[in-house]
């Protein structure tokens, strides 16, 4: 039980004046916590809570923040065993409400400017967990919400399996971990803070990757001795397209991405110019941690497979429902120690994602002869177009793969005829002349007129995109639908079909 929590208080015992988390951005830059220091301010926030109104065994809300006090507050919370639901200050009044209303805490917590505790309507903590670490929601949505619980036991086993890939992979146990984007939520927290606890590795937290701090991407993790890093795909494109050379006197880091489709373009532009493996790992917030890590090639980098599972059992099951035996394609089970045990409050979600304790992801992989997973989409997020069944990561890596274009959603569409058709809206590099037909017909020839999306929709803004910046398809829908005179998103047709009838 409270296997992390016994982890940082065995560290701060065995390892007191080690640092734990290094702060090398503003506005706490400077800043180093050891692992007696984390400890030693989790019991200050902790009789700050307490007089604060806070009361144990019950379940709080954390507005995440990057503060020098949002681990120790963590550590604190767990102490009352009081698991927080994960609040991104981001996510805007609508949202937290919703995540606020259907997770019922009993006390909300704030770091800035202080450690502050607002006292909530929230009972007793009756059908959670006892040894809960947080609850981090993969949709805040009033009509199907669907929120994880997060344990000590699941997560501190997923974690072990991060733990054997990073020795596998380097050699050695990295020994100081880099962040380099925003704490956004619970997936942000594992790939960093809690791999770096059960490494018992520093976690270096870096100025957020944008357009602006890419340039200087790998003097900062030279200066800071980083052994290994973790970039979703898109900021992988922002060091592609902004970041100096790298030096490569050195061995360089253990380089991961994952949370989202990985480009094989964007993965080969990375590993070509700085001369380093990157890993396309692959798991999911269901799967508490990562499950696989990449696979390298006989040329010493990465290919762009996943690779075989690191803890977990995986299996793949064909359209017509049977378990593929050996090579082939599928949608991938998973099962194990750190496979959660369904969605808080949602009986209806966890019977359509649990069954007969096989996790099914909705993604489509295949594996070949040798065991190993190359994913190939989404099985919700296909689209029928004819006899064809089109991904809509496979449009966006075929878009993405154009040099003008610097990021891309693929939506799926209801034509007038009631056929289904894809959609991409596109935003190009700043200072590109290319237009939409262009882009429509480097699609057509990479993908084929029959696989190609039926339009393309240039825009100036930035996508849509939640945590660890992945896109958030139903805002993306709903851009979609405010243009005019496009075809209406297959979501929004079905339900005016519905109303119709």
């Amino acid at each position: 039980m409270r296997e992390l929590l016994k982890r940082h208080e065995e560290l701060a015992a065995t390892r007191p004046d080690d640092p734990a988390v290094v702060y090398a951005c503003e506005p706490h830059a400077g800043v180093t916590l050891t692992w007696a220091g984390l400890c030693e301010r989790a019991e200050q926030i902790r009789a700050t809570l307490l007089a604060g109104g806070a009361r144990g065994h019950r379940v709080s809300a954390l507005v995440l923040n990057d503060h020098p006090d949002l681990i120790p507050t963590l550590l604190a919370l767990w102490q009352l065993d009081s698991p927080p639901v994960l609040l991104d200050p981001q996510w805007g009044e609508r949202l937290t409400a919703s995540v606020l209303a259907h997770s019922t805490p009993s006390f909300r917590v704030d770091l800035v400017p202080s450690v502050t505790v607002t006292p909530l309507a929230g009972g007793p903590l009756d059908d959670v967990p006892g040894d809960a670490v947080f609850i981090g929601y993969t949709s805040g949505s009033t009509g199907d919400p669907k929120a994880i619980v997060f344990t000590h036991e699941r997560l501190y086993d997923g974690t072990l399996g991060n733990v054997s890939a990073s020795v596998r992979l380097r050699g050695a146990r990295p020994a100081r971990l880099a962040r380099s984007m925003r704490m956004s939520g619970s997936g942000v927290i594992n790939l960093h803070h809690t791999w770096g606890a059960v490494l018992g590795a520093t976690v270096v937290v870096l100025p957020e990757l944008t357009v602006a701090s890419a340039r200087g991407y790998w003097a900062r993790l030279a200066e800071h001795h980083i052994d290994q890093t973790f970039l979703v795909p898109q900021l992988v494109e922002l060091v592609n397209r902004f970041a100096q050379d790298r030096e490569t006197t050195g061995p360089g880091p253990l380089c991961f991405t994952g949370s989202a489709p990985l480009s094989p373009r964007t993965q080969e532009r990375f590993q070509r110019r700085f001369g380093l493996p990157l890993m396309n790992a692959y798991g999911l917030s269901e799967t508490s941690s990562a499950a696989f890590f990449g696979d390298l090639g006989a040329d010493g980098l990465a290919t762009n497979r996943i690779g075989v599972p690191e803890r977990v059992a995986a299996r793949l099951r064909d359209t017509a429902g049977h378990v593929v035996d050996g090579p082939g394609e599928g949608e991938i089970e998973l099962s194990g120690a750190q496979v959660f045990g369904g969605y808080h409050r949602n009986g209806t979600a966890t019977e359509q994602t649990l069954v007969d304790g096989w996790l099914r992801t909705g993604d489509i992989a295949r594996r070949d002869e040798d065991g190993v997973y190359r994913l190939v989409g989404r099985s919700k997020d296909a689209v029928m177009k004819g006899s064809y069944a089109i991904y809509l990561t496979e449009v966006e890596e075929a878009a993405a793969a154009h040099p003008d274009v610097l990021e891309v959603a693929a939506v799926p569409l209801r034509l007038a005829d009631s056929t289904e058709d894809i959609g991409c809206l596109v935003r190009l590099v700043d200072g590109s002349g290319a237009a939409a037909e262009e882009i429509l017909g480097w699609l057509r020839e990479a993908l084929g007129a029959r696989r190609a999306p039926c339009r393309v929709v240039l825009t100036t803004e930035p996508l849509p995109r939640g945590g660890q910046d992945k896109l958030v398809r139903p805002a993306v829908t709903a851009r979609w639908d405010e243009l005019p005179n496009v075809p209406r998103a297959l979501h929004g047709s079905w339900q005016s079909a519905g109303a119709e009838r």
